[in-house]
């Protein structure tokens, strides 16, 4: 229930008075033009810059050659597929762009500095510790039989060591490819975490994984190309920005 505001309150507040404030059209014109030609030339530098230190790397190629897999990439999509058949076994990794860890800090003060060279060894082992698992890229490896029966293996790498995190039994492949990484499983039992199962399990489980060709070589593979791929698309949307601004 709204309460009354008592009557002898009510005479005294004023109306509220709005004032309107038209700034004339040609100076907003003048603004916009002026932010947008110094839009312009920041876009460029930086487009400028990724270009010029961008290179392409021609390990991927060998890579590819020597595993089997053949290399799946819209230029159009962050999603990146690699296939190849093992037997009767149609096996598809599946991973995204990434971005890179931020490398950047801020400057210290020398009594800052002089702090932190007296950090003992512990301290800096464990701060080392957490930027690698700070740095990992996630994909999702599918063994499809050729009876229609599908193993989904979601598997970490960090810095080239693949770790599996759940193993699962799917029926229709396409959806769920579309339900996001962190939401499968959520309706639908899919089997316990892979931490909690019996180590001879873990273990033979990694090990039939690694039979269809996924280890670390090609964890290290995935971290070098989401890295890659999130680049491109990087210079790519630099690229649509500028026709943006410039027509």
């Amino acid at each position: 229930m709204i309460s009354k505001i008592p009557l002898r309150l009510l005479n005294t507040i004023k109306p509220l008075q709005m004032r309107r404030v038209f700034a004339p059209f040609c100076t907003q014109l003048e603004k916009v033009n002026k932010t947008g030609q110094k839009l312009v030339k920041i876009v460029e530098k930086e487009l400028k810059y990724e270009k010029t230190n961008y290179v392409e790397d021609d390990s991927v190629t060998e890579f590819i050659e020597e595993s089997g897999f053949q290399l799946i990439d819209d230029e159009n999509n962050h999603e990146v597929t690699l296939e190849k058949k093992v037997g009767d076994v149609k096996v598809i990794v599946q991973f995204q762009s990434r971005q890179p860890n931020s490398e950047e800090e801020e400057p210290e003060e020398p009594e800052e500095q002089q702090k932190k060279n007296k950090q003992n060894q512990q301290e800096e082992e464990e701060e080392e510790q957490q930027e690698t698992q700070s740095d990992f890229a996630d994909f999702t490896v599918y063994l499809q039989k050729s009876n229609g029966q599908i193993l989904c293996y979601e598997c970490t790498t960090t810095q080239g060591e693949v770790n599996v995190n759940l193993v699962s039994l799917i029926k229709d492949l396409e959806a769920h490819k579309k339900i996001p990484r962190y939401e499968r499983g959520l309706q639908d039992y899919s089997g316990p975490d892979f931490i909690t199962l019996d180590e001879k399990l873990q273990l033979a489980l990694v090990d039939y994984l690694k039979g269809y060709g996924i280890n670390d070589d090609l964890g290290a593979f995935i971290e070098h190309y989401s890295l890659d791929k999130e680049q491109r698309l990087y210079i790519q949307w630099l690229n649509s920005l500028t026709t943006f601004l410039k027509n």
